[in-house]
């Protein structure tokens, strides 16, 4: 039997944005923080993996979002390592209201980096025991972002800053959502909120190294948006986002 873990967590207000809902970047922070609580638990924390010299990455997320939470709600997220492979690692999220109404589901994808070479490693039973996730030959194939419309679309250039780098040496996951997001602009942005989506990365950006976020609606469907992050002709990260009208209060 997989292993679960929970946490309660309260929305701060620092965490959402004028609506008062949780940010998608936030919410990410939020869910990573569980995810290694729930390692540290089970001896797989950062520390021990490190120590072999490697580190989760995350390859992919896919969001199910029923609502966002807001401020000062709390909320109950639950994390469980589903599948695995030898390449990557499945792991469940479901935010909860205090009732019990499942808000959101993710699901993400992980697999390991060597760090002398920094390419991905081997996942070994020894590491991933403790969840009791179940192995798989099976690697899932998955659907990809949509291409950008080259026709119509809003881009934003963008410096890769020293506060942007996490401890792993690398671009924090939830500076990529921000730059994915932010391209779309403020009036987009306050007329509608995310639903769903898929966010997929391919290959990591450094410090100082400048990279555009370009955005696109579709034409045949005006609730979606088309998102890629590049530098140079380098492909960094790649997501689509599904979207409704935003609720007025009261």
């Amino acid at each position: 039997m997989t292993q679960l873990y929970k946490e309660s967590k309260e929305i701060s207000y620092y965490m959402c944005d004028r609506h008062q809902r949780v940010t998608l970047s936030m919410l990410v922070n939020l869910l990573l923080d569980v995810s290694e609580k729930h390692s540290e638990g089970l001896g797989r924390g950062e520390t021990y993996v490190k120590e072999k010299g490697l580190s989760w990455i995350i390859l992919r997320y896919d969001f199910d979002i029923q609502r966002l939470p807001k401020v000062n709600e709390t909320v109950e997220i639950e994390t469980v390592a589903t599948e695995y492979n030898k390449l990557f690692t499945y792991r469940d999220f479901f935010v909860k209201d205090l009732e019990g109404n499942e808000l959101i589901k993710v699901t993400a994808t992980f697999a390991l980096l060597n760090h002398s070479n920094r390419k991905m490693a081997r996942i070994t039973e020894e590491l991933v025991e403790p969840y009791k996730a179940v192995f798989s030959k099976r690697i899932r194939r998955l659907a990809k972002p949509q291409e950008i419309d080259n026709s119509v679309y809003n881009e934003k250039q963008y410096e890769v800053r020293y506060f942007d780098i996490d401890s792993n040496h690398h671009v924090n996951n939830s500076h990529y959502i921000t730059w994915l997001l932010d391209s779309l602009g403020s009036s987009y942005l306050s007329k509608f909120e995310i639903t769903g989506g898929t966010i997929t990365f391919d290959k990591e950006v450094n410090e100082h190294q400048i990279i555009t976020s370009v955005s696109s609606g579709r034409k045949a469907d005006e609730l979606w948006t088309d998102h890629v992050i590049t530098s140079d002709t380098v492909r960094h990260c790649q997501a689509s986002f599904k979207w409704k009208t935003v609720e007025k209060e009261g």
